[in-house]
């Protein structure tokens, strides 16, 4: 990837987070959720659009398209059935793999320990970000889960859980600084932005923060990487290509939201059926990521 882009990126990310939080204490919650919404329609679903043409790259027989192109869709029917079997698992599931895809991508351009260190190190941090969420803004998260299912999170499991969460992010970076001496700018950069994130997620919607984060520190480096693992470049033409290549799946994706919101408009039918859908394209994906990485 081209290392000043990738730079001035982080730069901007970083200016950019202030910024929307800044902006999340003037403006009142109906504006931040309908910014939010839009970012997640937008950016959100365009940064999984281009799964199948990643799959594709470098596979040249009809045969082994085929295989993966069936692995892909045979893990979403998994997904659905997972859900209609037990849908509060389905749910801790979602957030289990979603934090170790966080992970997997936050430090995608790091180089860290080995395979097994790595894997819990990614999870780990991931689940700091979604507990963190969880705990500040536990009574809409709350009011999402009473939608889904009959569940809910209870405060103090919830604090114990990030104070577990926190204490084992502390003692994996403290390994990593043991191996690595050099790495101790970054892993305390690393720390002020957890803090800086939590400080946003503790003044924000819960839909808000959960969007400043996923789109400007999860979607779009996202975006960054796929577009130079299928272009090998980082031009005006590959970005325009990994546009037009998402473009068809973007359009399905967002008509099909529409279409279900008019045919199931209650709010709890509705909100059941978009985490179905969300965790059903969203376990696929972090395979292909997987894939894409290794």
């Amino acid at each position: 990837m081209n290392t000043s882009f990738y730079k001035n990126y982080k730069n901007f990310k970083i200016f950019f987070t202030f910024f929307l939080f800044w902006f999340g204490i003037q403006f009142g919650e109906l504006v931040e959720d309908s910014i939010a919404f839009f970012l997640v329609l937008t950016i959100g679903i365009l940064h999984g659009a281009n799964d199948i043409l990643i799959l594709s790259k470098n596979k040249n027989t009809f045969k082994r398209k085929l295989r993966y192109l069936s692995i892909y869709v045979s893990i979403i029917l998994l997904a659905i059935l997972i859900y209609l079997v037990s849908p509060v698992f389905a749910i801790l599931a979602f957030i289990l793999i979603s934090a170790y895809h966080f992970g997997e991508e936050h430090f995608s351009n790091q180089k860290l320990i080995g395979f097994y260190f790595d894997t819990f190190y990614f999870l780990v941090y991931g689940l700091f970000i979604f507990l963190s969420l969880f705990y500040t803004s536990i009574d809409e998260v709350n009011a999402v889960l009473n939608e889904l299912v009959d569940f809910s999170f209870s405060l103090p499991i919830l604090k114990i859980s990030l104070l577990i969460t926190t204490g084992l992010l502390i003692i994996g970076s403290l390994f990593i600084y043991y191996r690595n001496k050099e790495t101790a700018n970054f892993l305390i950069l690393e720390f002020f932005y957890l803090f800086f994130l939590s400080l946003i997620f503790r003044t924000n919607s819960l839909i808000f923060g959960f969007a400043i984060y996923f789109i400007f520190w999860h979607s779009i480096p996202s975006i960054l990487n796929q577009i130079n693992f299928l272009t090998e470049s980082f031009t005006k033409k590959s970005i325009l290509y990994y546009l037009k290549q998402a473009m068809i799946y973007w359009i399905i994706s967002v008509l099909s939201l529409v279409v279900l919101y008019k045919f199931y408009p209650s709010v709890e039918l509705f909100s059941t059926i978009l985490f179905v859908v969300l965790f059903a394209v969203t376990a696929p994906h972090i395979w292909v990521m997987y894939r894409m990485k290794n």
